[in-house]
């Protein structure tokens, strides 16, 4: 799958696909609305490291283990310290909200960087953590289980100091 196949993809979630590709030329990031295209789960970065391991191996690592578990795309927002898994539309319906992971739907909008933008920078504080190799979305039991088990590690970490 190409990037641009994968660019079609998400322009073609707004109304203006055009619109959003120059927004991309011009600024790196372009607002688009979820629930037509995908959905997407917000997972705290607190909830998302305590999940892949020791944060001290740096943010490459952590990518690299959302690209290896979720298999799909994932965006980073450094300056909000959110990540949001793209899952496939409806998964709201479902979605049990957990451990400060929320699934957001129609009516909600994100912004998603350009696909060459893959590291936190001052101008671009939001960028791709995985893309995946093709349209598609990470596996709404692969996000619950990463939920689950950085909820076990944080209330360990959370007894272990008491």
């Amino acid at each position: 799958m190409t990037r641009r196949t994968m660019a079609d993809w998400l322009a073609g979630s707004h109304a203006r696909p055009e619109q959003v590709r120059a927004e991309w030329r011009e600024r790196g990031i372009a607002v688009l609305p979820i629930g037509s295209a995908f959905d997407a789960v917000r997972l705290p970065e607190q909830l998302v490291h305590a999940a892949v391991g020791d944060r001290a191996l740096g943010q490459a690592y952590t990518d690299f283990a959302l690209e290896v578990h979720l298999d799909g795309p994932v965006i980073h927002d450094g300056h909000g310290r959110n990540y949001y898994a793209l899952v496939p539309a409806g998964t709201v319906s479902a979605w049990r909200s957990a451990a400060g992971a929320e699934c957001l739907g129609l009516g909600t909008h994100l912004g998603v960087p350009a696909l060459d933008v893959h590291e936190y920078g001052p101008t671009h504080p939001v960028y791709w953590a995985a893309v995946g190799p093709r349209p598609a979305y990470c596996d709404p039991a692969s996000v619950a289980l990463l939920v689950r088990i950085g909820a076990a590690r944080l209330a360990e970490a959370a007894e272990a100091v008491q």
